[in-house]
């Protein structure tokens, strides 16, 4: 049972390791992983498909099942698994709950992009004026931006008036 435990930490050290090296090594094949929510009853349940929690899980499995074989022989080794296993789950969940879902609320929070941004409706907050150019403001995702902009007759529009974004230039 030693030899599964070393294989699994020294795999998961060694694809951690590959993975930084190489800058990303799954999101650049294209398997960055698909994760899926469930709201059950208030809590927040997640079905990681994820390399980056799987490799974890497997280095820290494999690095307590390996302690604790080594530290305490006389454990039965149902108890090592059972303790490697909650260990592996427990810290997988903690980098996706305290890491992970942050940073990815974080890029959906980001700044739009312009094919998201064509049919959202703003509002003038400078004047546009006739044949020039005025200021709006609008909101995507929660998050407020204010943007050049041009009537697309190149007529005047008065501060205040609601306007649709129908194409961006530059």
């Amino acid at each position: 049972m030693l030899l599964i435990f070393q294989v699994c930490f020294f795999v998961g050290v060694g694809l951690t390791i590959m993975s930084f090296v190489f800058g990303n090594l799954f999101e650049a094949a294209g398997i960055d992983g698909l994760d899926f929510d469930f709201d059950v009853l208030g809590l927040d349940l997640f079905l990681p498909i994820s390399p980056t929690l799987y490799v974890l899980f497997f280095t820290v499995f494999g690095g307590v099942g390996w302690i604790l074989e080594e530290s305490y022989p006389a454990m039965v080794i149902i108890i090592i698994l059972i303790i490697a296993i909650i260990s592996g789950i427990l810290v997988s969940s903690l980098v996706y709950y305290l890491v992970i879902k942050p940073l990815k609320k974080a890029q959906n929070t980001s700044a739009p992009t312009s094919e998201e941004l064509v049919g959202v409706r703003a509002t003038v907050t400078g004047t546009i004026f006739l044949g020039g150019y005025g200021e709006i403001s609008y909101v995507v995702k929660g998050n407020s931006f204010t943007s050049p902009a041009k009537a697309t007759n190149g007529g005047e529009i008065k501060v205040g008036k609601d306007v649709a974004i129908c194409w961006i230039e530059e």
